[in-house]
């Protein structure tokens, strides 16, 4: 998953007992998706950020952190989802990119301590899983480095060198030569044509991305 955009790169759903499998082509959000400002809202504020707001692996439930009466009244449950309780595994993968297994329940109990601790312990096994499936889809892309895409991201929304360096907490030199380095492996000759390129094709690079290194 990528985080910054809310954008999946691969799904795979089970629900009772029927399996399906997603790209992005499937999966790609609408521009005019009307609930598409509630998703991005609450994501923020709620439990499946926490991977990215921590930068650890999580295993945790809806229900760990709010009342029966807080997840009925959360305006994205109220509206949309109409959950008991949630389950959420996974771990982080790069900047603002995860992995993970969601478990909602719609009806019934609320998962208990033991559920959760049992997830806990089959984690480290789920992993490797998890990235297999994430690559099963995966066609050739250019491989960024996550620092590469980081930069590219705040390229895209104006900022110079200097003050993405300054953001980072790196040289403006460092930048200037993650940005070359960006531009010789995507086969183009400046900022525009990499943010293109990079950002617009972002679920394609988002499945290589996590196995470069910086």
């Amino acid at each position: 998953m990528d985080s910054l955009t809310l954008a999946l790169w691969h799904q795979q759903d089970v629900v009772d007992g029927e399996g399906a499998q997603y790209g992005p082509e499937e999966i790609e959000a609408s521009e005019d998706d009307p609930t598409a400002e509630l998703w991005e809202r609450s994501w923020w504020s709620g439990t499946c950020s926490l991977i990215e707001r921590t930068g650890a692996a999580v295993v945790t439930s809806d229900r760990s952190w709010y009342t029966e009466r807080e997840l009925a009244e959360d305006p994205l449950n109220r509206e949309l989802l109409h959950l008991v309780d949630e389950l959420i595994v996974g771990h982080p993968v790069g900047p603002f990119r995860s992995l993970r297994i969601i478990a909602p329940r719609t009806s019934g109990r609320p998962f208990a301590e033991r559920e959760l601790v049992l997830m806990r312990l089959l984690h480290p096994h789920l992993q490797p899983l998890l990235v297999a499936a994430a690559s099963e889809r995966a066609v050739a892309a250019p491989v960024l480095t996550p620092r590469q895409l980081e930069i590219l991201r705040l390229v895209r929304f104006g900022m110079p060198n200097r003050l993405v360096a300054r953001a980072l907490g790196i040289s403006e030199g460092t930048v200037r030569k993650h940005l070359e380095n960006a531009y010789e492996r995507l086969g183009v000759h400046n900022r525009a044509e990499a943010v293109a390129i990079a950002l617009d094709q972002d679920d394609v690079i988002a499945r290589n991305v996590g196995l470069a290194t910086t």
